[in-house]
């Protein structure tokens, strides 16, 4: 649980750098304004921690709280001041107020204040290492001179992230669904004050503002990707190149999404959509078999609350906590299908891979569901199959002049074992609906 002390030692860090608002925090400290929550109040905090501020909850991702000591607390306090002060100032306005509209932008107002408190606390330091001597002990944000002008940009910035939906723009990597149906992207994170204030407004395990900014200045930021869906964030993930002697592989350090929270605070009747941490798994899993050839292998340490889905994906055991993904499988293969059939830079490896991994997938169908898990991965193998049975199945997943098109590998695949398939039927129904007139012709 959060003490008082605690508080107070995030007050004193905000006053370092902003001593005209740390001031304000601890004069409401003093009166009690802000406070730590009753022991009954503490009983029923659930997964996270929170304290009090002129009376509402400010929750604490107790993850957060654990690993980065005050942060997290200090973000929470900036953001209810930015939105007491931006209360203040909307309470002095004479014109009647819609009070939906109100409520967001008091709540965009603290986010921003959170957000341009944080730059201006990196710009500092990058400043104060300006002209500093070479040294083997010299910070490695001196080695990006243009920061400091990006970051001052970023303060300024207007735009949404809508921009970053061009399929056009070179941020955007893959695109996708996710399962609700919505477009999604996979993207590299877009440094600009739209997204920082979102993740800030996510309050996720792992990603927190700072931890952004800070990889940005030591030159990580091409580790970091978002799933982007109708301009919101809906999870992030962020990885890393291990290498030793001869071997490299990928590691999945830290992956978040915003399902199982209620949305973004600032529009609270959101609710964010299914399938998000397939379709993250799917963008690096597509990043590795297409840019990043050389690498072995794709590998995780996870947490005991999220080895379900990571083996409901694919990801097998190796150690105490290590998981590696060796096949594909369930919504993971359904979503890297998606992308590849939107994606352009397909070499005949990576199609050739893909191929396979459907054939196992049909294969699996061949067995009898046995429990309720088994059920639901059958669900999600059928979903895969129809998804390469369609017409807009990728030009160029092709095999032989038999075979044209990867729907008459799935058909074909499909007639082989149809009588050992219970749905094969309906599969190949399917397929002459909604299939490629080679499909139709094949079938």
């Amino acid at each position: 649980m959060i003490k008082r002390e605690n508080i107070k030692q995030a007050i004193d860090a905000i006053s370092e750098r902003d001593p005209e608002i740390g001031y304000s925090l601890n004069e409401m400290l003093g009166t009690g304004k802000i406070d730590i929550p009753s022991h009954l109040d503490v009983s029923a905090q659930g997964d996270d921690f929170h304290f009090l501020f002129d009376k509402e909850k400010v929750s604490i991702n107790k993850f957060l709280y654990f690993n980065e000591g005050t942060v997290p607390i200090e973000q929470g306090l900036l953001i209810k001041y930015g939105e007491m002060t931006k209360k203040q100032e909307l309470l002095n306005r004479a014109d009647s107020l819609d009070y939906k509209h109100v409520a967001i932008e008091i709540r965009k107002a603290g986010l921003k204040l959170m957000v341009i408190h944080e730059i201006d606390y990196i710009l500092a330091r990058l400043r104060k290492h300006q002209g500093m001597p070479e040294s083997k002990d010299r910070h490695p944000d001196d080695k990006h001179p243009g920061l400091i002008s990006l970051l001052e940009k970023v303060k300024q910035d207007t735009q949404t992230l809508e921009m970053y939906q061009d399929e056009n723009d070179p941020y955007v990597l893959y695109k996708g669904i996710v399962n609700d149906g919505t477009p999604a992207h996979f993207i590299c994170f877009p440094f600009c004050m739209d997204s920082l204030m979102q993740v800030a407004d996510m309050n996720l395990e792992f990603f927190h503002v700072r931890f952004l900014l800070n990889c940005l200045i030591r030159g990580q930021e091409k580790s970091l990707f978002v799933c982007l869906g109708d301009r919101k964030i809906l999870g992030l993930v962020y990885i890393v190149l291990k290498e030793r002697m001869f071997f490299k592989g990928l590691e999945i350090k830290f992956i978040a999404t915003l399902r199982g929270k209620t949305g973004n605070l600032s529009e609270p009747t959101y609710q964010a959509p299914r399938g998000v941490g397939a379709f993250l798994v799917a963008g690096v899993w597509m990043l590795w078999k297409i840019r990043l050839a050389n690498v072995n292998e794709i590998s995780l340490d996870s947490e005991i609350g999220a080895r379900r889905f990571y083996e409901a994906v694919g990801f097998q055991s190796r150690g105490l906590s290590e998981y590696v993904l060796k096949d594909p499988k369930g919504h993971l293969v359904k979503a890297i299908l998606i992308m590849a059939n939107n994606c352009e830079e397909l070499g005949k490896g990576v199609i050739e891979e893909i191929r396979a991994i459907i054939k196992k997938q049909i294969k699996f169908l061949r067995k009898k569901a046995k429990n309720e898990k088994e059920k639901s991965a059958r669900q999600a193998v059928i979903a895969t199959v129809k998804e390469c049975l369609k017409s807009t199945a990728h030009p160029e997943f092709a095999e032989t002049a038999v075979s044209p098109e990867f729907a008459e590998t799935a058909v074909s695949a499909l007639n082989k074992y149809g009588k050992k398939i219970p749905e094969s039927g309906e599969l190949i129904k399917f397929a002459s609906e909604y299939g490629s007139g080679d499909s139709k012709a094949y079938i």
